[in-house]
């Protein structure tokens, strides 16, 4: 393509374009057009077509050179544009993906997935699909299979609704049987109440706890009646039920209680052989009833020590290999990398859970060789500061040397230099010990050199203030105009350089702090907007205070919804998907504009190329481009207010845009 064959006329005398050049226009006007079009096929094999595409336009040649430079210049930016489709489409996937995998997890989680994050999950399910149709079926397909979890889920909140309804009216009875005079109701309808409790099953802790109180006081009204009666038989038959009753909730606790229900097994077992002998009506009904449940709760706790056992052998051997790897390092020589590695052992070594019997030999183990390494690490770190103090040790020697130096012996002071260069190293107290030496040296030449020494002073000064007015070069910009004259005025040959370098320092600062200033209004939005679009995904995360947002009504509109939301507030969350609605349309809009006026800037303005542009395009291009420029009147100060201003987005959405904002404002030459 780049071959031009500068014998063929580019036209006719009469100003035509002859037929074969107009057949090359057409054909690599095919072409762009073909790239151009490939932006909306994101199925297709991109890299092979886009690869097609370029052999074929590249096999075009002979053209004119200012025909080829707007068909090159109109393939890039199909190019560019096919990129960008490209990299959208991947979010897209990507997006999918991890809403796969989040159903995937919730699927895999099987009971332990609540009802929450299902609906939390569906939420974000329906919303993706609402802004990506085409995965809108696959996406509802892969979430059908959290249907049956769904369903059992809800089926469950409402039979816990239930229960707690029929523990609560079963309380009332029972409370209301406790408060008659009459014993005998309570008598007769206490052992039915507690049994239809127990079929309840699981029961919310507030209503089991209101009857529990109300079962309390049940039970002791009834053994104060029979402390009248049988007092000794009663009470320990109303005892015994306790513990049945303790040890029924006992066999309802989960795993991770069951230390603390080995425990009170055993206690409730003394408890028991503490108690005397219940009424013989009683006998039959309270003594099976025991047995049955403590063989129950001691087999859940022998399944629960011994699925202990393999956690700490599984433990053991992760200790074990953590044991190994710091034998290999103990010997190592590499201090800073192995001490590090080690540490990281340390914390591996704490996230895991004890290893029972082995954990004490293993951890000693571990120590040892952790021991070995950093004993050897402490000898070599002890000689290096050994060597560093008695480096320390003779500078300062010299710098004594020094300081007695008689005023004219060059030769001393020079040997003295030579010496204090020649000693190794002082470590930490280098730098200080190099200032000390070099100020009495300084010192001792300025005698020789007192005018070229004042100057080097003075120049030295100015820079180390011109370098200080670098950290605020707004303020400090008048002030460096005055120290560039009087460089010039010093024209110390030793400092010139120095010189130099602060100020080109100084002027980079100065130009990074004006485009700053420029864009700290841009930046605090960015930075405000990302907050409150973090805040809206994570619960964790706080808002900005309302008074932070005064300058940006519709970013502080959301933030207040967010805080209903959070609050419980279930419309709150469909009136900021309608406001991200509107606001996705304003930060297109704005973008478009604003690209719009990158692409007019970077339009040809000689009439030969608009000429050509036009007859390639059959003249609808000019047309068009004439007519996008009469629409374009906002400046990019003016878009850059509007977006101030545009709305709130999900955090992806936002950050994306902020880039693209930020992107089409540079190209469009805001700075």
């Amino acid at each position: 393509m780049s071959e031009t064959n500068f014998m063929e006329p580019a036209g006719h005398a009469d100003g035509t374009i002859p037929e074969a050049l107009k057949e090359k226009l057409h054909l690599c006007e095919a072409v762009c057009k073909e790239l151009e079009a490939l932006a909306n096929r994101p199925g297709a094999d991109l890299a092979a077509e886009q690869e097609r595409l370029q052999q074929e336009f590249d096999s075009v040649s002979g053209l004119p050179p200012e025909f080829e430079e707007l068909l090159k210049k109109r393939f890039a930016e199909a190019r560019k544009a096919l990129a960008f489709a490209a990299e959208e489409n991947e979010k897209r996937n990507a997006a999918f993906q991890s809403l796969v995998k989040e159903i995937d997890a919730l699927a895999a989680a099987g009971e332990l997935v609540t009802l929450k994050e299902i609906e939390q999950l569906e939420k974000k399910c329906i919303r993706f699909s609402g802004e990506n149709a085409a995965f809108a079926a696959d996406l509802n397909n892969r979430f059908s299979q959290l249907s049956s979890v769904y369903e059992v889920l809800k089926a469950e909140a409402e039979q816990a609704k239930l229960a707690a309804s029929q523990a609560e009216k079963l309380a009332a009875e029972l409370a209301a049987l406790t408060a008659a005079e009459d014993i005998v109701p309570l008598k007769d309808n206490k052992e039915r109440i507690e049994q239809e409790y127990a079929a309840l099953g699981k029961v919310p802790a507030a209503s089991a706890a209101v009857y529990n109180e109300a079962h309390k006081q049940a039970s002791v009204k009834l053994a104060c009646h029979y402390e009248t009666l049988d007092l000794a038989r009663w009470e320990s038959y109303t005892h015994k039920l306790d513990l049945c009753k303790k040890l029924e909730e006992l066999s309802g606790l989960p795993e991770k209680e069951m230390v603390s229900v080995s425990k009170q097994l055993h206690e409730i077992r003394e408890k028991w052989k503490a108690l005397g002998s219940v009424p013989r009506e009683k006998s039959e009904e309270i003594n099976p009833r025991y047995l049955e449940l403590t063989r129950a709760l001691q087999r859940k706790v022998d399944e629960f020590y011994t699925n202990r056992r393999q956690e700490q052998k599984l433990a053991a051997a992760e200790k074990q290999k953590l044991c190994d790897r710091a034998a290999e390092l103990a010997d190592s020589t590499d201090w800073a990398a192995v001490a590090n590695e080690f540490k990281e052992m340390q914390k591996q070594w704490k996230a895991l859970p004890g290893a029972g019997s082995a954990e004490h030999d293993l951890f000693a183990k571990f120590r040892a060789s952790a021991d070995l390494f950093f004993n050897a690490r402490s000898v070599v770190l002890t000689e290096r500061d050994r060597k560093f103090k008695e480096a320390a040790d003779a500078k300062e020697a010299l710098i004594t040397a020094a300081e007695q130096l008689v005023p004219g012996n060059v030769r001393e002071a020079k040997r003295l230099r030579e010496a204090y260069q020649n000693t190794p190293s002082a470590g930490r107290n280098e730098h200080d010990l190099r200032k000390r030496f070099d100020a009495v040296m300084n010192n001792f030449f300025a005698a020789l050199k007192d005018e070229f020494a004042q100057k080097e002073l003075r120049a030295k000064e100015l820079i180390a203030e011109l370098e200080a007015l670098a950290a605020d070069p707004l303020a400090g910009h008048a002030r460096a105009r005055e120290i560039r004259e009087e460089f010039h005025k010093l024209s110390c040959r030793a400092t010139m350089a120095a010189e130099k370098a602060a100020l080109d320092k100084f002027g980079t600062a100065f130009e990074i702090a004006k485009r700053r200033e420029k864009e700290s209004l841009f930046e605090q939005l960015e930075s405000l907007a990302m907050q409150v679009a973090s805040a809206w995904k994570n619960n964790e995360i706080p808002l900005p205070e309302d008074s932070v947002l005064e300058k940006y009504p519709k970013l502080r509109n959301a933030a207040k919804l967010i805080k209903s939301l959070r609050e419980g507030d279930s419309a709150a969350g469909e009136k900021l998907d309608k406001l991200a609605v509107s606001a996705r349309s304003e930060h297109e809009r704005i973008i478009l504009a604003l690209e719009s006026l990158s692409a007019e800037k970077q339009l040809e303005p000689v009439s030969l190329a608009a000429e050509l542009e036009a007859a390639i395009l059959c003249n609808f291009a000019a047309a068009e481009a004439a007519e996008r420029k009469k629409k374009n009147t906002a400046t990019p100060k003016q878009l850059q207010s509007e977006y101030l201003n545009a709305g709130l987005l999900p955090e992806e959405e936002l950050q994306a845009s902020f880039k693209r904002f930020a992107a089409a404002f540079a190209a469009a030459g805001s700075k």
